[in-house]
């Protein structure tokens, strides 16, 4: 698989290729769907065209809770036979091609036949339309994938996880959620109360709902059973941005710095506020438990 990731009038392209295209945020059923339906063709080679960074955050100027990265995303699309992924750099000038200039792109990177949603919308306010690709491109129609009679879209993920449903999202993702993180200094409350606690900088991944969640993470070639808790920490050292700290069962290394892959597996509780730091300890250490019986099922793994 190639990877070409750049300015859109940087990507070039000489051979014939069927072509699905779309943010991909998650790479979910819908999304694989396509992709396999594109390697289904036989008289071209492959490719997939994505955007960096998420359109929404360029279009709002602002950062936007996604559900994969840039890395992520050529990690997921590796496991697929495609020739090439082409990652457009999304920026104002190309969210302002209009559809007669987002054409001559796909001309220019020799698309053949295109892959799509039937809703699918490109080019300058999304003015583009499927009858303007059947112009010029032969255009395979790909009908919704349903699941509970909803159509799976990546907002659909992010509903199940925003109500700490990993397990409907986990069968529309079609794996575990997962993110990465780099542990930073925090103010080291969870040393003092016994469970000393890595803090997360999520970046701009979207996180699942506020609570107590059963976790592995994965960190220099090993994984290890952990209990995480995203929220504001209501009784200790409040905090009006959210948080993602990981408690790592049996672990004591010194990972500041250090990038953690994060997997969740089960939520356990809402997060609460308590009366005290004793309070506090007794839940925490209730919660551990639970973790440790956890990591026995065969179903977690």
């Amino acid at each position: 698989m190639k990877i070409i990731s750049a300015n859109f009038k940087l990507i070039q392209n000489d051979d014939p290729i069927t072509l699905t295209m779309g943010n991909f945020d998650g790479l979910h059923l819908g999304h694989q769907q396509l992709i396999k339906k594109t390697l289904s063709y036989t008289d071209t080679k492959h490719a997939v065209l994505t955007f960096d960074p998420h359109p929404s955050s360029v279009l709002r100027k602002q950062p936007f809770r996604t559900l994969t990265q840039k890395n992520d995303k050529i990690e997921l699309l590796s496991r697929y036979k495609l020739d090439f992924v082409f990652i457009v750099d999304f920026n104002v000038e190309f969210s302002y091609l209009n559809v007669a200039d987002f054409m001559a792109f796909l001309k220019r990177i020799n698309v053949k036949r295109l892959v799509i949603g039937r809703d699918a919308r490109f080019a300058y306010r999304g003015e583009g339309t499927v009858n303007d690709l059947r112009k010029y491109f032969i255009v395979d129609i790909v009908e919704d994938m349903l699941y509970n009679n909803t159509r799976v879209s990546t907002t659909y993920v992010k509903d199940f996880l925003y109500a700490g449903n990993l397990e409907d999202a986990r069968k529309l993702l079609n794996r575990h959620y997962q993110i990465k993180g780099k542990v930073v200094h925090g103010n080291h409350v969870g040393h003092k109360l016994g469970f000393p606690t890595a803090n997360i900088d999520y970046n701009h991944y979207f996180l699942p709902e506020s609570g107590v969640y059963y976790v592995r993470v994965f960190y220099r070639g090993l994984w290890y059973h952990a209990m995480a808790n995203i929220g504001n920490n209501p009784t200790i050292n409040y905090s009006l941005e959210k948080r993602l700290e990981i408690y790592i069962l049996d672990f004591n290394q010194n990972i500041y710095g250090k990038e953690l892959d994060i997997v969740f597996f089960q939520y356990m509780r809402n997060e609460l506020k308590f009366r005290g730091k004793k309070e506090l300890i007794e839940q925490l250490k209730k919660d551990e438990l639970e973790v440790r019986k956890l990591t026995n099922l065969k179903n977690m793994l």
